[in-house]
């Protein structure tokens, strides 16, 4: 055969590359779907707050309470202080002079009216002595009932009246109970061999019949400054 020119017969690398058959692409990978995202929740809208009920006035008011107290049994004690000095302070000499004078027949009744040999000392209270107690009671509520003017439509006559009649009255149980508790009998005496006598009165009963006495001299100088 014969021999060409070009005995190396020499390619160049383009014309390689383009004589070499051609191979298939790769295809492309697949991209994978995005995977779905649930749907965000929103947090449920807060329940509007109920309205206030209305249950009347606060009861911490002042108001509220100044009202409750009215109708309620129990007062301040410096109300009752107060009305105690303007009763005092609306007392003439005289009515002062009653009016202490009954409260000592009363504070006497907590002290021995009358000593036994029997059953010892016996209080104003637990004896007849008890009669004094709410007689002086009665001349105390007369004085303060005409002073104040309690029942404006009361004749001032009445309160005056009962005054003496129960001033009087509580001066005569005195008296009695003296004489009736007044026993000279002599008896044994429950301890040693001593006598003493059977009933006798004490200290007590001669407290209240000062204040009565002195009771009675307080509503007469009432009355004579009454018709000055």
């Amino acid at each position: 055969m014969p021999v060409s020119a070009d005995a190396t017969n020499v390619k160049s690398v383009q014309d390689i590359a383009r004589g070499a058959p051609q191979r298939p692409s790769r295809p492309a990978p697949a991209t994978r779907a995005a995977p779905a995202t649930a749907p965000k929740r929103t947090a449920p809208a807060p329940a509007p707050a109920p309205a206030p009920v209305s249950t009347g006035s606060d009861p911490w008011e002042r108001r509220g309470r100044d009202d409750e107290e009215n109708g309620s049994p129990i007062v301040d004690p410096e109300e009752l202080m107060q009305d105690a000095r303007d009763l005092m302070g609306a007392m003439s000499a005289g009515d002062k002079i009653a009016f202490y004078g009954s409260g000592l027949v009363v504070l006497s009744c907590f002290t021995p009216w009358k000593e036994t040999a029997a059953d010892g000392d016996a209080l104003g209270l637990m004896s007849t002595g008890f009669g004094a107690f709410v007689l002086s009671l009665m001349v105390m509520v007369a004085i303060g009932v005409r002073v104040r003017s309690s029942f404006p439509n009361l004749n001032p006559v009445v309160p005056w009246m009962a005054q003496l009649f129960t001033t009087f009255l509580c001066l005569i149980w005195c008296i009695v109970f003296i004489k009736v508790s007044s026993d000279t009998t002599l008896v044994p005496t429950p301890i040693g061999n001593a006598e003493m006598m059977n009933s006798s009165p004490s200290f007590g009963v001669f407290i209240g019949l000062l204040g009565s006495v002195a009771a009675l001299i307080g509503a007469f100088l009432g009355l004579k400054s009454k018709n000055d």
